[in-house]
């Protein structure tokens, strides 16, 4: 009765065939989950089996893809033209999903290595190196594999590559910029992820990823700035956190000429004391720069350890060298000018 039936309706039959190869696929997926539950029953699959979790489309892919050739030809689709396509449509489904299985895995493998390595700069550059080469091949062989399915001879294309040549390297020209920037970026390691940049255009922020195509750092407005690593190469970058681990806050004040100074270095440094953000070693530092023309101008040097707090240490800077100076009586003079009147008589 059933055989009956699915000769008089071939499409259905075919489409029997793909069910049961997506069914046989998904059981691939339980008994695999339950051979790892059983080797380890103490782990988790949500944080020790994020590759189990990822495996099971390609799995139910491959396993449909297997039966697709039977199933067009039991559907009796091969009488129409455009069946050839189709069979290659379904068997390119698995290599997208396995090239997209391997990727996934590679980073996350990769990310979870740096994070174990963060404090190890070299380590940190050469797994970022590698990661982004690996997910370049497994790209470029799952293209090479999606075009054996399609039985796409690049052949002659290649025989007269001249000007096909010449029109694709122009196209990917910013493309390979970016990437071979990339790479001189990794080998000579002008900033590292984590560090503290300052862009010519002015934007400043950390270095959070450094990619293929490149690099992306998160400003203290929290926006995250995505920029070629083409133009990183060949710009000016300020790195404010590589070689040593402090940045110097500058905070410019004046007083008054009646003023002592050697007491006006004391009270400012005084007041610095209870500040926690201000690193001991090396020491604040007072040093006085010109006579201005209201006020003898003077520099308080600071030290801290991250440059994100700059902002927050000068704003409390700034407060208790004002209470200090009210305190101890000591005037910031403001611009005054003197208008003198003269009567001619």
């Amino acid at each position: 009765m059933l055989s009956r039936w699915l000769a008089l309706n071939p499409l259905a039959h075919g489409a029997l065939i793909l069910l049961f190869g997506t069914a046989l696929g998904y059981f691939l997926y339980l008994a695999l989950v339950k051979i790892v539950r059983r080797s380890n029953p103490y782990s988790s699959l949500t944080s020790d089996h994020s590759a189990l979790q990822r495996a099971w489309l390609p799995l139910i892919l491959t396993a449909m893809a297997i039966f697709a050739d039977d199933a067009i030809e039991l559907a009796g689709v091969k009488e129409h033209f455009w069946w050839d396509e189709l069979l290659a449509g379904l068997q390119s489904l698995p290599v997208i999903a396995w090239t997209w299985f391997l990727v996934a895995i590679c980073r996350s493998y990769f990310v979870r290595l740096t994070n174990q390595h963060m404090e190890e700069v070299n380590v940190v550059h050469t797994l970022t190196l590698v990661s982004n080469l690996i997910t370049v091949l497994f790209i470029i062989g799952g293209c090479f594999v999606m075009l054996r399915i399609w039985s796409l001879d690049l052949s002659p294309l290649l025989a007269s590559a001249g000007l096909v040549t010449a029109i694709g390297a122009l196209a990917a020209r910013d493309a390979l910029s970016d990437f071979f920037g990339g790479i001189t970026i990794f080998l000579d390691r002008p900033y590292h992820i984590g560090d503290f940049v300052v862009l010519a255009a002015g934007e400043r922020g950390e270095v959070v990823n450094i990619g293929i195509r490149s690099t992306r750092i998160r400003t203290r407005d929290d926006v995250l700035v995505s920029v070629p690593n083409s133009v990183m190469v060949g710009a000016k970058i300020i790195n404010e956190t590589s070689l040593v681990p402090q940045y110097r806050v500058r905070c410019r004040l004046g007083v008054a000429y009646n003023s002592d100074l050697d007491e006006v270095e004391r009270v400012i440094l005084d007041s610095l004391k209870e500040n926690p953000n201000i690193l001991r070693d090396p020491e604040p530092r007072v040093r006085f720069r010109a006579f201005g023309d209201w006020a003898v101008e003077l520099e308080l040097l600071a030290w801290i350890k991250d440059p994100r707090d700059r902002g927050l240490v000068r704003d409390q800077i700034i407060r208790e060298i004002h209470q200090a100076f009210r305190e101890g009586k000591i005037e910031i003079p403001y611009p005054q000018q003197e208008v003198v009147y003269r009567t001619d008589k």
